[in-house]
């Protein structure tokens, strides 16, 4: 059973970009807003509906790596854009 009291951290990087997520339970910050909907787990983010990017290919690798309520998480993807990234992790990797 999760601890819903429990840490809740990412190590987020985005290319050679690296910054550290720490969300309490309660705060308000829009990309621990997005995790918490996402129920801790990066993978489960959602594309924002009706956006669109264009077809062009410059990709850009993203990590996560942490716990939230306990359990611990490892995303990584390479998304054909920056847009196809901001639109499918929305502030998460806002880095």
């Amino acid at each position: 059973m999760p601890d819903r009291d429990g840490p809740r951290y990412f190590l987020i990087t985005v290319g050679s970009r690296t910054a550290t997520l720490s969300c309490a339970p309660g705060w308000s910050d829009p990309a621990c807003t997005a995790l918490e909907r996402a129920g801790g787990d990066p993978g489960r983010l959602q594309r924002r509906e009706g956006a669109s990017c264009t077809m062009e290919y410059s990709p850009v690798h993203a990590t996560a790596t942490g716990v939230w309520d306990g359990r611990e998480y490892q995303y990584e993807r390479t998304f054909s854009n920056a847009c196809e990234l901001a639109v499918t992790t929305g502030p998460v990797f806002q880095i």
